[in-house]
């Protein structure tokens, strides 16, 4: 169960989102046609995970392929949501990954998300804290 700071535990819009997106994660991209986890940004967006920089439509979505290259199943479980203000949120949770070969991981992320400016909730930006080498290690 996801814990939210006090002044986001009424916020049952900001709780959907957060549930529908890292479940849209977790749902590999369509071989064709546009990726449902698109819909969670503004375009242009920007999505960073680790040190990797990925901007707009074209370069989430070559990031999302790439992801989904070694893995066949995913499962983000987010822990925690705070806001630093009305935009800015923190985030942290686990993932875990079955890897191509059967091996299974998980690993502890971080994210912060900064959301657009608008009557509808997307991001703008999206960054995710995490230990590349974490898979090896297990």
């Amino acid at each position: 169960m996801v814990t939210y700071s006090q002044d986001l535990l009424g916020d049952t819009k900001l709780q959907k989102f957060v549930t529908d997106f890292y479940a849209a994660s977790d749902v590999a991209p369509p071989g064709s046609g546009r990726d449902p986890y698109l819909k969670f940004f503004v375009e242009p967006a920007t999505v960073v995970m680790a040190t990797n920089v990925n901007k707009g439509v074209e370069g989430i979505t070559a990031m999302r392929q790439a992801m989904w290259k070694t893995v066949t199943h995913r499962l983000h479980v987010p822990l925690n949501v705070a806001s630093i203000n009305a935009t800015e949120k923190l985030v942290n949770g686990t993932v875990e990954y079955t890897l191509v070969g059967g091996k299974n991981v998980k690993v502890e992320w971080a994210a912060y998300i900064k959301l657009a400016e608008s009557d509808e909730l997307k991001m703008e930006f999206y960054q995710v804290y995490l230990d590349p080498t974490a898979a090896s290690k297990q």
